[in-house]
């Protein structure tokens, strides 16, 4: 299953799989994952799964901020919604998230071309 790490200042301090369609990112309390940091809105990103329109029981997962104040950034680029890839380094505030595709990298992998929107 695929997951974020959440880090600051270079240490690990969790992981979360992303078990659901829609994960919320931000500094309030009802967030699924809730950074402590004032330069994380309250409702700042989501992680958004969505099945992928070549491949069946393939899924597509997206980060997309929500018009947070300080912006998410994916791999040093701010973004407003992007698709996601193993070893993508996300930053909210002072957090760095990984994403983790969980892909068993010890095996070759088919190509596949899947056209950009």
């Amino acid at each position: 299953m695929a997951k974020l790490v959440v880090k600051h200042d270079g240490i690990v301090l969790k992981d979360f799989p992303i078990d659901k369609n829609l994960i919320s990112i931000g500094r309030n309390t009802g967030n699924d994952i809730q950074l402590d940091d004032a330069a994380v809105s309250g409702q700042h990103a989501q992680i958004v799964v969505e099945p992928n329109e070549y491949l069946d029981d393939h899924n597509n997962i997206y980060i997309e901020d929500l018009d947070s104040t300080n912006g998410t950034q994916v791999n040093g680029l701010a973004i407003t919604r992007h698709l996601l890839k193993n070893g993508d380094q996300l930053q909210i505030g002072k957090h760095k998230l990984s994403y983790d595709s969980e892909l068993d990298h010890r095996h070759d992998q088919t190509a596949i071309y899947i056209p950009e929107n």
